[in-house]
């Protein structure tokens, strides 16, 4: 097992370490290798997704990556550059990000197992009010910054119920019914984290057993950087009753959801709270929602198709008019008359194919 730290320059510096330690070229492609995992953690802000791929990159074999080339503000779409350069590897990579065409795209091509981590909305509120506070205030899903944190926590809340939620849900929505994707909530994992993190290591296709998450598990929660709010759920119950309206007001604008499990333990607790009766009990360990299964691999990854046709094929044909020129009795050997023709010919349809599958397009 390898971990890496990583810094300011994290995605440029890990890239180019990962394109190091797996850039065997035709070589690497020819001799016999475990298939890498690749584990892609979709999730919602504060919702324990730190916690969670701290664990996984120390399980043996995995490492922690970066899919994108920058954070803050920016929204952290999955850069392709990136992902084809850790193609080779096992890697575990955590992201605030929507499902798009794009997105779906880069899993199936590169093999990767989307994790979407979900948490309770109202929970989500305070915790992004206690971050903003005593972290930092920057984040792509809603602008704010020092000021803001400054509010009093009914104003705060306020703000981020109207203005970072809307992300939430479309994040949710993005995501809910994507083939091949496993839902998870940050109450099953704060509950049960060596099951739930055993259950989506195999679905992501590792072999990593129950004792080596323990192990992992135990290592994480020994550091004093290990951050699952110390597996509180439910912490939003204390808001005001107009930020908890704010909520059902904002799920209430998908009616095609309401059937949703997600939604319906959202809309559950936020009842509850504008009732001041106890919150509905959750079952003590619930399997994780995996949507319809789909094909992670189709062919060859899209770096191989890249080496094959862009390398490979025209490397191949150039060798090959070379040597027919360098052959003296083709189809019309060389000491003949017109010996050269067909040598001319083949050197120039070859090395116009080459040029044809250098730009081809993959």
């Amino acid at each position: 097992m390898s971990t890496i730290e990583l810094g300011p320059q994290f995605a440029k510096t890990w890239a180019s370490s990962a394109s190091g330690a797996v850039g065997n070229g035709l070589l690497g492609m020819l001799m016999p290798q475990p298939s890498p995992v690749h584990i892609l953690i979709a999730c919602m802000p504060k919702s324990g997704s730190t916690f969670l791929s701290d664990v996984i990159g120390q399980c043996p074999g995995f490492r922690r990556a970066i899919l994108t080339p920058s954070a803050g503000r920016r929204e952290q779409e999955i850069d392709e550059q990136l992902l084809r350069k850790l193609d080779r590897v096992s890697f575990v990579a955590q992201h605030h990000v929507r499902n798009s065409d794009w997105t779906s795209e880069m899993c199936r091509t590169y093999g990767v197992a989307p994790i979407v981590l979900v948490r309770s909305l109202q929970d989500v509120v305070v915790s992004l009010r206690d971050h903003m506070r005593r972290e930092s205030a920057v984040f792509p899903q809603f602008f704010a910054d020092a000021r803001h944190a400054g509010l009093d926590d009914a104003s705060l809340e306020q703000m981020i119920a109207r203005l970072a939620l809307p992300w939430y849900l479309n994040f949710y929505m993005s995501w809910r019914d994507t083939p091949g994707a496993m839902m998870v909530t940050y109450e099953d994992l704060a509950a049960s984290p060596v099951d739930i993190i055993h259950e989506i290591l195999s679905f992501s296709g590792a072999t990593t057993t129950i004792d080596e998450v323990k192990d992992a598990v135990a290592k994480v929660k020994a550091r004093e950087t290990s951050r699952l709010n110390v597996g509180v759920a439910g912490r939003g119950a204390s808001l005001q009753h107009e930020t908890v309206q704010t909520i059902l007001d904002l799920i209430d604008l998908y009616p095609e959801a309401s059937a949703d499990p997600y939604i319906r333990s959202v809309r559950a607790q936020a009842l509850a709270t504008l009732a001041g009766a106890p919150l509905p009990e959750r079952p003590a360990k619930k399997t994780a929602r995996v949507t319809q299964p789909t094909q992670r691999r189709r062919g060859l990854r899209k770096s191989d198709k890249r080496l094959l046709f862009h390398w490979i094929i025209p490397a191949g044909l150039i060798i090959l008019g070379m040597s027919y020129w360098a052959w003296p009795y083709d189809l019309i050997p060389d000491h003949a008359a017109y010996g050269y023709v067909d040598d001319a010919t083949v050197m120039l349809v070859s090395s116009f194919l080459a040029g044809v599958f250098r730009y081809k397009k993959v």
